[in-house]
């Protein structure tokens, strides 16, 4: 008797351990010091040399979550990030329990890195980009472009385009995230962009553009300075603007009623993976019609990142 019911306390505790799956968005604080960044914002470096930057883009690639003792999970986000503008990423579904790190990599790895960029979607990161982050065929992409002025009168012009497969480095951030509702989970990160020029002369005007030099240190920097950890008030942010929505009626002969209380994008997908209908969607009742008879899901993203799905069935 002692050994059934340590048998089913085993199996009752074993199902109720069993790992959920969330979707999981990743935000970057994009930081000078402890200010936002900003091409109005004066910052210094370890040296003392005053700055502003008028331009931090770089490549995220190989994100990696890793979780419940050492489960490593890879996200198929390539991510072109610009330090001036929000940065929130969907980095995918995943089946984890406990998030223990975030391991991603600056810059494009070598499988793509050599590609040819006009064979991409124009929306895609990797397409080509005005200003270029591409450094040609050869060469790869610019992993990092941070471009700025520094001096006592801030005249000093400084560049630094990073590149190269040798400097191609994953860091790794250790990170729990933020359960949000019960089925997101919320990575904030902060990227303090004054440690790009840590031990760096800004003052002498540097202009450095390759796999050397000035160029690989921003790469180095990047790996082992700019990012850290930040958990908690992101959360909130998020927590009051949780997607919720409704169908109805459900089955229907074709015509759905959809309540959200976001506005976004949609897809309706049949059960051979085509995507047979897509649009937008306002705050409030949205109608969308499908047809014809059968299966389907439905796939919903509000404007802030958080994605749900349902199932339409018509009769």
């Amino acid at each position: 008797m002692k050994k059934l019911l340590l048998l089913s306390l085993f199996v009752l505790t074993a199902f109720g351990m069993q790992a959920q799956s969330k979707y999981v968005l990743l935000d970057i604080n994009h930081l000078v010091g402890t200010d936002t960044c900003t091409s109005s914002v004066v910052g210094t470096n370890n040296l003392g040399n005053q700055f502003k930057i008028n331009r931090i883009q770089y490549y995220m690639d190989e994100i990696i979550l890793v979780h419940d003792n050492g489960t490593a999970d890879t996200s198929n986000v390539v991510a072109l990030v610009d330090g001036f503008t929000t940065t929130r990423l969907m980095l995918g579904s995943f089946t984890l329990d406990s998030l223990e790190s975030l391991r991603f990599a600056v810059g494009v790895n070598a499988a793509k890195n050599h590609l040819d960029p006009t064979t991409y979607n124009p929306q895609h990161p990797l397409a080509p980009k005005s200003p270029s982050m591409h450094w040609g065929w050869s060469a790869g992409y610019r992993f990092i472009a941070a471009e700025g002025v520094a001096g006592s009168s801030l005249t000093q012009v400084f560049e630094f385009h990073g590149l190269g497969d040798g400097n191609y480095a994953h860091l790794t951030i250790p990170t729990e995230g933020t359960l949000v509702g019960s089925d997101t989970l919320l990575i904030t990160i902060n990227a303090d962009y004054s440690q790009i020029f840590k031990g760096m002369n800004l003052a002498a005007g540097p202009i450095s553009h390759g796999e050397t030099g000035g160029a690989a240190q921003s790469l180095h920097n990047m790996n082992n300075y700019v990012f850290s950890s930040s958990e908690g008030n992101a959360a909130m942010d998020i927590a009051d603007n949780v997607l919720e929505f409704s169908v109805y009626p459900n089955p229907s002969n074709g015509n759905f009623k959809v309540r959200t209380n976001q506005k976004g994008q949609y897809q309706v997908i049949d059960m051979l993976g085509r995507t047979v209908d897509a649009g937008s969607f306002k705050a409030g009742v949205n109608t969308v019609n499908v047809r014809p008879a059968g299966l389907y899901v439905m796939r919903i993203q509000a404007s802030n990142g958080h994605v749900k799905t349902t199932k339409l069935y018509i009769r």
